[in-house]
């Protein structure tokens, strides 16, 4: 049978094959385009060497199935890709710094209630339920309705990838509460976890490479302020 010490290695020889695809890849970007592609990229060579130690060591948080590399793996990543939709937008530093705050209150929530149970371990996955609710509210409300001084390429590029995310990431909690459930054993919880880590890293990364001739640095600042973009034109005039 295939140990769970396999699964990790593999899962960190993906990652980390990727991310130099990924960095030759990033040499065909624009440079003025490249300060979008580095931090999703980075998330991917993380997420290779993180998972490595778990394969070498364990690491594991005694007492649970959890290891100290992936818990950390995790706080970064999440917060990096939903600040990176958000800045695909041209969100405020007010907004982005609100969804890094939002993941990483996710994660420690969800370990505290794999680790301690009981009580405070159903407080744990209430807020990270309440997160994601609260992450989909922020892209699906404030943050859409902010777009329309986007360019209409980079718009589209933003509704997708916040779609991505929402689905992906949203399947990845489902499984996360299953997991805390005990429906399935170690070994198979390793594989869909990693499975579902290299999904959601890897492919966001590739897709935004792939679309990143979209984003118009002129229209947004990767880490600006909304509030410097021109306003949407009227739809209407109500007097000449």
């Amino acid at each position: 049978m295939i140990s769970e010490t396999t699964v990790y290695g593999s899962a960190a020889a993906v990652s980390a094959i990727a991310t130099v695809a990924f960095l030759v890849w990033i040499r065909r970007v624009p440079a003025r385009k490249r300060p979008y592609c580095y931090p999703v990229v980075g998330v991917v060579g993380l997420s290779a060497v993180l998972t490595a130690l778990v394969a070498l060591d364990g690491f594991y948080i005694a007492g649970t199935g959890q290891t100290l590399p992936g818990v950390i793996d995790d706080f970064v990543a999440y917060t990096v890709l939903w600040v990176a939709a958000a800045a695909i937008a041209g969100e405020s530093r007010r907004m982005l710094a609100l969804l890094a705050v939002i993941p990483m209150v996710q994660v420690v929530a969800f370990n505290v209630a794999a680790v301690v149970g009981g009580l405070v371990g159903l407080v744990g996955l209430a807020l990270l339920v309440v997160g994601q609710v609260l992450i989909a509210y922020l892209f699906l409300g404030p943050i859409w309705e902010r777009t329309d001084s986007l360019p209409d390429g980079q718009r589209l590029l933003h509704w997708k990838s916040r779609n991505l995310l929402l689905f992906l990431i949203g399947m990845l909690v489902v499984f996360a509460l299953l997991s805390v459930g005990q429906i399935f054993d170690t070994f198979v919880t390793a594989v869909l976890s990693e499975y579902m880590g290299l999904l959601i890293r890897v492919g966001f990364a590739g897709f935004l490479l792939a679309n990143v001739d979209a984003i118009d640095p002129a229209a947004i600042e990767l880490f600006g302020s909304s509030a410097d973009r021109p306003a949407a034109e009227p739809t209407g005039s109500g007097a000449d």
